[in-house]
C-alpha cells in the first residue's frame, strides 16, 4: 500500500473515533446518568412516603382503616415495601450505576420508573387529600 491510502484510511479510522463513536457511546451514558437520577428520587419518595403513611397510619390509629382503591393504609404500607425492596434495591441502585449500559434495557428501566413515579404520586396524593379530611383527624 501507498502512504496515501495508509494515511486516508487512518484519518478515515481517527474520524470514526473522534466524531461518531463518542456520540454513540455518550448517548446511552447520558441516558443512564439521567435514569441514576431518577431512581434516587423515586427512591426517596418511596421512603418519604413510607415513613408518612407509617406515622399518620399509626397516631391516627388507622392501619386497617380503608384508604385508596379498596385498600387499607396496612396493604398500601405493604405495597410501597414490596416497591422499595423489589425495585429501590442496593443490588439495583448499583447495576444502574455500574458503566455497562450496553446490559441494561434504558426504555424499559425508564418506564418502569415513570410507572413508580405515578404510582406514588398518586398514593401521596390521597394520603394529603386523607390528611385534609376533617372526618379522619
Amino acid at each position: 500500500m501507498d502512504p496515501i491510502t495508509i494515511i486516508l484510511l487512518a484519518a478515515l479510522v481517527l474520524g470514526y473515533f473522534a466524531w461518531y463513536r463518542p456520540t454513540f457511546l455518550l448517548k446511552p451514558e447520558r441516558k443512564r446518568k439521567e435514569l441514576v437520577a431518577r431512581f434516587e428520587q423515586v427512591t426517596n419518595l418511596n421512603q418519604q412516603l413510607l415513613a408518612d403513611m407509617q406515622q399518620y397510619a399509626q397516631k391516627n390509629n388507622l392501619l386497617d382503616k380503608p384508604f385508596i382503591e379498596g385498600d387499607s393504609f396496612r396493604n398500601k404500607i405493604t405495597e410501597l415495601q414490596a416497591a422499595r425492596d423489589e425495585f429501590f434495591s442496593e443490588e439495583n441502585y448499583l447495576g444502574l450505576r455500574a458503566r455497562n449500559p450496553k446490559h441494561l434495557d434504558l426504555q424499559l428501566m425508564t418506564k418502569t420508573l415513570d410507572d413508580q413515579i405515578l404510582y406514588h404520586e398518586r398514593i401521596q396524593k390521597a394520603l394529603n387529600k386523607h390528611k385534609n379530611t376533617p372526618a379522619t383527624n
